[in-house]
């Protein structure tokens, strides 16, 4: 069972001024904390998180305005909005026949054996298929495409420093994938984000916790959103001037790798 409150960002505070801060919440509560900032942003929680936060805060659940949501309420959510819609235009049950003619009722099932039997050729095809609908409007120097126009700056200045680099390429860590935005002599990882919001530096925190085992990882970021990101301050270059010598380095280590060769 989920459950949505009528005051739930009012609810979080509390529990996050009571803790001292949301990654003391996250240790106290044993709640990620990218899952917290959600919820302070409205995302629906499962019940035995709900019952952690209200325990934790000593508060009468009676007392509360909740909604209770059933463990399938996103598909039935998503199921009625889709057939009114289609119902609407005539064009459910016609398309409903043909779904289940072409196999397509099968698609969840083909998504399990992918996974499970060749999941780096799964999680390709799925990334083509996110390109596709992504929206990667701006064009590098180099002649790809990427998201942002940050994003480009950034590899704009890799490719004058001559540095050679992978764009979203498909990383594997202890059976989990990543497409980290840019991959420079298979042992440098380089994050950049425009993103003003804590919440985007709680999710990079979690990714880098895995990719830090295996690869040295940056976040370059514009200056005036250090605010958002304190808590990846070991791994922040604020903005692009601070960039260029970093990168500039970047060059300097391949050059000495071929020397000692």
């Amino acid at each position: 069972m989920y459950i949505r409150l009528k005051d739930q960002r009012g609810i979080i505070n509390q529990a996050v001024q009571r803790a001292g801060s949301y990654r003391k919440l996250s240790k106290i509560l044993k709640i990620p904390l990218s899952s917290i900032c959600g919820y302070w942003n409205g995302s629906v929680m499962p019940k035995s998180r709900f019952d952690k936060v209200i325990n934790f805060l000593g508060i009468n659940q009676k007392n509360l305005s909740i909604e209770e949501l059933p463990k399938n309420w996103k598909q039935v959510l998503g199921g009625k909005n889709c057939v009114k819609s289609k119902r609407k235009k005539g064009t459910f049950e016609t398309q409903l026949k043909r779904a289940q003619k072409n196999g397509a009722l099968k698609l969840k099932e083909w998504h399990k054996i992918m996974k499970e039997n060749n999941p780096k050729k799964y999680h390709l095809i799925q990334y083509s298929r996110f390109r596709k609908i992504g929206g990667y409007k701006y064009k590098t120097k180099k002649g790809e495409k990427v998201r942002n126009i940050f994003e480009k700056q950034v590899a704009d200045i890799l490719n004058k420093c001559e540095v050679k680099y992978e764009y979203e390429p498909l990383i594997n860590i202890e059976r989990r994938y990543f497409f980290p935005d840019f991959l420079i002599n298979k042992k440098i990882i380089i994050e950049c984000t425009m993103w003003k919001g804590e919440t985007k530096a709680y999710k990079l925190k979690e990714k880098i916790d895995i990719l830090k085992k295996k690869y040295k990882i940056f976040v370059v970021i514009p200056k005036g959103l250090y605010s958002y990101y304190k808590i990846l301050d070991k791994y922040l270059i604020k903005g692009l001037d601070e960039f260029v010598p970093v990168a500039q380095t970047f060059r300097a280590i391949k050059s000495k790798e071929r020397s000692n060769r």
